[in-house]
């Protein structure tokens, strides 16, 4: 049976601050605990319904689990709605920790080397398919600025389809990140709508992308080198900040 903590856990961890004075993450979900199993990450305990075992694939996570020495909890599919953040849930979830990646955990030394920044992103899906787009297309790694939703968020998670388990990702503010880009030769490009083309484009590069309705602040306006639009040719007068980072990390990395 789940221990009391444990329980208070389950129901606390869906708030951010519990996340951050823990130090402890939900992963939901089949591929989210497949590759939670997969990576490096110090897993607590990990609770499944009953019927998690009726597939092959679900048979195949458990005894992975088992396999890691993590704990195991079984619960009734009752039970474990209760437990569950999804309105359909797969029948499996997992507590672990939360990775403290700094800055020098971003390698930066080939060319080209791209870390993505996020200044005040705040929808959860958002940010998870960020993660999981940086890391597809090759980037160094995530910063989430002062203002992003918490990278630690079920949803942010669920969306980042595993990346965030293996592609650094670190919070922190421009007064830290500021010298780290530039004692590595880094330009900073903000996205920018209407931005003309550069002559050229960095090797070294930080891509700020930012809010979802107000963009990228006055204050990363300031401090970027440079400003990067996409050219749109028909009515739509912008994209999703998801599709816009793809673009532009495709663009900074090929």
């Amino acid at each position: 049976m789940l221990s009391r903590r444990e329980e208070r856990l389950l129901k606390t961890l869906r708030q951010r601050r519990t996340r951050e004075e823990e130090g402890l993450f939900i992963a939901e979900g089949v591929r989210a605990v497949e590759d939670l199993v997969a990576s490096t990450l110090a897993v607590r305990f990990a609770v499944v319904s009953s019927t998690l075992g009726d597939t092959p694939r679900g048979a195949a996570l458990a005894h992975g689990v088992a396999a890691r020495g993590i704990h195991v909890h079984e619960a009734d599919e009752r039970e474990f709605r209760e437990w569950a953040d999804t309105e359909t849930p797969q029948g499996i979830l997992a507590v672990a920790e939360i990775p403290r990646a700094g800055l020098d955990a971003i390698p930066m030394d080939a060319e080209p080397a791209v870390v993505l920044v996020l200044d005040a992103v705040q929808d959860p899906g958002n940010f998870g398919t960020l993660v999981r787009t940086a890391e597809a297309l090759g980037a160094a790694g995530v910063v989430a600025l002062p203002g992003t939703v918490d990278p630690w968020n079920p949803k942010s998670v669920r969306a980042a389809m595993g990346s965030s388990f293996r592609l650094p990702v670190v919070e922190t503010d421009w007064e830290a990140l500021e010298p780290w880009l530039r004692g590595r030769g880094a330009v900073t490009v903000a996205s920018a709508a209407g931005a003309p083309p550069p002559d050229s484009l960095p090797r070294r590069a930080a891509l700020v992308l930012g809010n979802e309705g107000a963009g990228v602040s006055a204050d990363t306006l300031r401090r970027a080198d440079l400003a990067l639009g996409i050219p749109l040719r028909g009515r739509a007068e912008s994209l999703n900040v998801a599709a816009a980072g793809a673009i532009l990390l495709h663009e900074l990395l090929r």
